[in-house]
């Protein structure tokens, strides 16, 4: 299979996924008037997937590295398939907790086994396929809230989950078929995985990207809809026109990193974008009308996402002995984030309104920013940071 077909499978996995992560977050809203579900316990629920996710990422990267990248994904996308069509199925709090979590554990291995199979490509274009890669996430999600909620109409928010959870068993279905299972092969006589210093920062940046990410992929819709009270179909147009501006910025983002690299480097341009991230979105909690709060949010969105292959460049290059470990740790580490921030947001909401609970998204920016510029302190030149 050449480069080409193999990304755009990569492309297709990811977008899959997002598609029946953000299937829950659309269904929310029916899911608190339903089951008598509150805030709180929806934030559980949007949770309990980053629960299994976080804890599986580093096992799951081992796994790609261990027994072939291309082999574990396909086995682990027909299990997120059985675990998307449970949901049609359960009515209880803990039901959908079990099955989240679930859900969780089969899909960590995505990332990292893309980012085991990204190692056939040239090392200057890891950035680009990463963020390639990166931009089939908001493709899912951007699909998610129109399709599941015209899904929903026909066929009740049931019958949207077992449609996806049926996409989802075709899809990957083809991919045991048609991708070769040994791209890359098992890798038995592979150097010992090593935790270095940069590493261990940029998990930590990830953590502060990932809270990031928790507002846009899980709450966006119920924010436009429920606190900025837009109508139904507006809220679901905003929060895929959000996931639209991020598909467009990931990859965009992820070659402009690497066109810039060999004359200005990668590290000023991620800490400037960060931080005109974080600005942004604390300046849409001023506006008033609906083009300005979108307006505000979605370039938040898109400068934080094209940041994402430099990031992703950052990890590969650290741990090129094992690259699904070592994406596994920096993922899983840094998914934490979005288990913390389900539960974290709306307490803060409760306390001192949402208004602070972006504010808290905003801060996590600045602390992205602060631990990028951790892991190349001193080592700022072009030469050396685009080595």
């Amino acid at each position: 299979m050449g480069r080409k077909q193999l990304l755009a499978w990569m492309v297709g996995t990811i977008a899959l996924n997002y598609l029946g992560r953000m299937a829950m977050s659309v269904a929310g809203p029916d899911l608190t008037r339903q089951y008598g579900f509150s805030e709180a316990e929806l934030g559980r629920i949007f949770a309990a997937f980053w629960l299994g996710y976080a804890l599986m990422m580093w096992p799951a990267g081992w796994m790609a590295d261990r027994f072939g990248a291309a082999r574990v994904l396909g086995i682990c996308g027909l299990i997120t398939a059985v675990a998307l069509a449970g949901n049609a199925g359960v009515s209880a709090l803990a039901g959908f907790l079990v099955l989240r979590v679930a859900f969780g554990v089969a899909s960590a291995v995505f990332y990292p086994a893309c980012g085991n199979l990204t190692m056939t490509f040239p090392s200057e274009k890891f950035a680009s396929v990463q963020g390639m890669v990166g931009a089939g996430a908001n493709v899912g999600s951007a699909l998610a809230p129109v399709l599941v909620l015209g899904l929903a109409r026909w066929w009740g928010w049931q019958g949207a989950f077992l449609a996806v959870a049926g996409l989802t068993l075709v899809f990957f279905g083809l991919w045991c078929w048609r991708v070769p299972m040994t791209h890359i092969a098992p890798a038995a006589q592979r150097e010992r995985f090593r935790l270095t210093r940069p590493l261990v920062l940029l998990s930590l940046q990830y953590f502060c990207i990932s809270y990031v990410y928790s507002f846009g992929d899980s709450w966006s819709y119920y924010y436009f809809r429920e606190i900025r009270h837009f109508p139904e179909e507006q809220s679901a147009l905003f929060a895929t026109l959000l996931q639209i501006a991020g598909g467009v910025m990931m990859p965009v983002g992820g070659w402009l990193m690497d066109l810039a690299a060999p004359r200005w480097g990668r590290v000023g341009p991620v800490v400037a974008g960060l931080l005109a991230s974080g600005a942004t979105l604390a300046a849409s909690t001023w506006a008033m009308s609906p083009v300005a709060v979108l307006t505000l949010i979605t370039a938040s969105y898109g400068l934080v996402v094209a940041c994402e292959g430099a990031f992703w460049w950052a990890v590969l290059t650290n741990s090129a002995e094992s690259p699904g470990t070592g994406y596994g740790l920096a993922n899983g580490i840094g998914n934490a984030g979005q288990f913390v921030a389900p539960l974290l947001m709306p307490w803060i909401a409760a306390r001192w309104g949402w208004d602070a609970a972006v504010w808290s998204v905003s801060f996590a920016l600045a602390g992205a920013a602060a631990f990028w510029i951790s892991t190349y302190s001193g080592r700022w030149q072009p030469s050396q940071s685009s080595s």
